[in-house]
């Protein structure tokens, strides 16, 4: 065999050798550039651990899946049916949602059209009733009051932001002052439902601490009286939860694959999730994060509540994942000052399972007032005591905090168009108040509680949040040659893009090798949101 030597041979020699290898050089480098990452080897099993030893210790159970398909082939839904299961329903991207025995999900997750089989995991609404303390700080906290009025009034005027939630149910505070719904859109992805209205409560308060406006309500006494933070912002009400506040992270997705494809004819810039999954996965992998992403992607500011089971829990998606807005709870204390502020002690903070710290700010969600859906709602029947003037409700939670940023959103996007997700995350990580006692930061606050104000009529041009990070596995293309991982962020190319024209909608989730996960670093521990008083 020829070999090169640049010790003991001419120089012309090792020339001419060099030359004549130069050829099959080229041919391997080209073949190097054009492999696909390799197929996940027939013999492991691609099952969310936590599923796996769950489906293991009840073999015999039902459980509900989500299979995700590797190029997309179709002997995947054979095998779940092979294997006793039933498919329910497909799923936008590669996907679909299954029955499957436990007995069967191992095998299923080791047959080679399969990549990858995770739980169809309950949706927990992180909204929470604490306390008795009433009032509407919440607007005067975040500065977001003094921008309603002047020469150049902000109200979020135009903006669509969709609420992903328990539904909105139609009421005065969501009016135009000249009359007619500021709910430009409705829609409903929850099999189990016929309406779009709100029958739990809970989605009707989060799209009130958004954009509600009781200068709209007939009452002449509850005029002025109850104002989110965007009062002229445009709501879709995206639901997806039932009257208990239930919904499957697969009802959850396909909802926001539709807000996707209809950003353009809402002028849909805000999105809100206060939920969160009820099973920990990584980012990296969780389809539910894959969704967001392409939303944020798409030019959609994803906001999202960190959950209400206090420190080191930030496992759940979609609140660790790394695009998004995450938001913990903020105490106001009963003023409207930011100085002495607290960190609600139930909400949510710590490092997610791939190495981020969360969540990204806070935002007043303590005794927050806003429109009860009915009297009749499960919130109002559950909890009487806490309606006030009638036709209102206070509940506590980060499920109030991240409405609250997304109006802030919603602002911002009304007075800079221009801006992108990017550029108004980076101001919200550098314009937001620090919280702290006797000059000691308070754990669980990012950088601190938003500054409606100071983003806004930001001066300068904003910088750039989410330089360098790795996209979800999901969203890789289909044949391998594009890894956004390794992209650089950093770039010009990538920090001026314009996120609201980018077309990502047709962007395959994947084909991308599950086999080196290593999921044996990852924390499986779970939270209850449901259980925070």
């Amino acid at each position: 065999m020829t070999t090169l030597s640049t010790t003991t041979s001419p120089i012309g020699r090792s020339t001419r050798r060099f030359q004549a290898l130069l050829p099959l050089l080229l041919v391997l480098a080209l073949l190097g550039a054009f492999v696909r990452p390799a197929a996940a080897a027939p013999d492991e099993s691609r099952v969310l651990p936590q599923l796996q030893r769950e489906a293991a210790e009840q073999p015999n159970s039902s459980f509900r899946v989500i299979v995700t398909r590797l190029d997309n082939n179709p002997a995947a839904d054979r095998a779940a049916g092979a294997g006793g299961g039933k498919k329910l329903k497909d799923l936008p991207h590669n996907a679909f949602v299954a029955e499957m025995p436990g007995r069967a999900i191992e095998a299923l997750g080791r047959n080679p059209a399969v990549k990858y089989v995770a739980p169809d995991a309950r949706m927990n609404k992180t909204g929470i009733v604490d306390s008795s303390k009433l009032g509407t700080l919440y607007p005067q906290v975040v500065k977001a009051t003094g921008l309603w009025s002047g020469t150049n009034p902000v109200t979020g005027s135009g903006i669509g932001v969709a609420v992903v939630d328990t539904g909105i149910t139609a009421k005065g505070d969501f009016t135009f002052p000249t009359g007619g719904s500021r709910i430009v859109a409705k829609v409903l992805f929850n099999a189990n439902l016929e309406k779009t209205g709100d029958g739990h409560g809970h989605g009707t308060h989060v799209a009130g601490i958004v954009a509600g406006n009781s200068w709209a309500q007939s009452d002449l006494t509850l005029r002025g009286k109850y104002i989110g933070i965007a009062p002229e912002a445009n709501l879709i009400n995206v639901r997806v939860s039932d009257e208990t506040g239930m919904s499957y992270l697969s009802d959850v997705v396909t909802a926001i694959d539709w807000v996707v494809a209809n950003r353009v004819t809402y002028n849909i810039r805000v999105m809100n999730l206060s939920l969160v999954s009820s099973v920990a996965e990584s980012a990296k992998t969780s389809i539910l994060a894959a969704a967001v992403e392409r939303a944020w992607f798409n030019g959609i500011f994803v906001v999202v509540a960190a959950g209400n089971a206090g420190p080191d829990t930030l496992y759940y998606p979609p609140a660790n994942d790394p695009f998004v807005v995450t938001v913990g709870a903020a105490d106001s204390m009963g003023t409207v000052a930011q100085g002495d502020d607290m960190i609600a002690p139930w909400s949510s903070y710590g490092v997610t399972q791939d190495g981020y710290s969360k969540p990204d700010v806070v935002a007043p969600g303590r005794y927050i007032v806003s429109p009860l859906a009915s009297s009749g709602s499960t919130l109002g029947t559950q909890f009487p005591e806490r309606i006030v003037d009638g036709k209102y409700v206070w509940l506590s939670g980060t499920s109030m905090a991240a409405p609250v940023v997304a109006g802030v959103a919603a602002l911002a996007f009304q007075a800079h168009p221009e801006w992108t997700n990017d550029q108004v995350k980076w101001l919200l990580l550098n314009t937001s108040q620090q919280l702290g006692i006797g000059g000691i930061l308070l754990p669980g606050q990012g950088a601190g509680e938003v500054d409606a104000t100071a983003v806004v009529r930001y001066s300068s041009t904003p910088g750039f949040a989410n330089q360098g990070l790795p996209i979800n596995q999901n969203l890789v293309t289909t044949d391998g040659s594009t890894s956004y991982s390794s992209a650089s962020w950093s770039t010009a190319s990538w920090s001026t893009a314009s996120w609201s024209t980018a077309s990502w909608s047709t962007a395959s989730w994947s084909t991308a090798s599950w086999s080196t996960a290593s999921w044996s670093t990852a924390s499986w521990s779970s939270a209850d949101e449901t259980d925070v008083r």
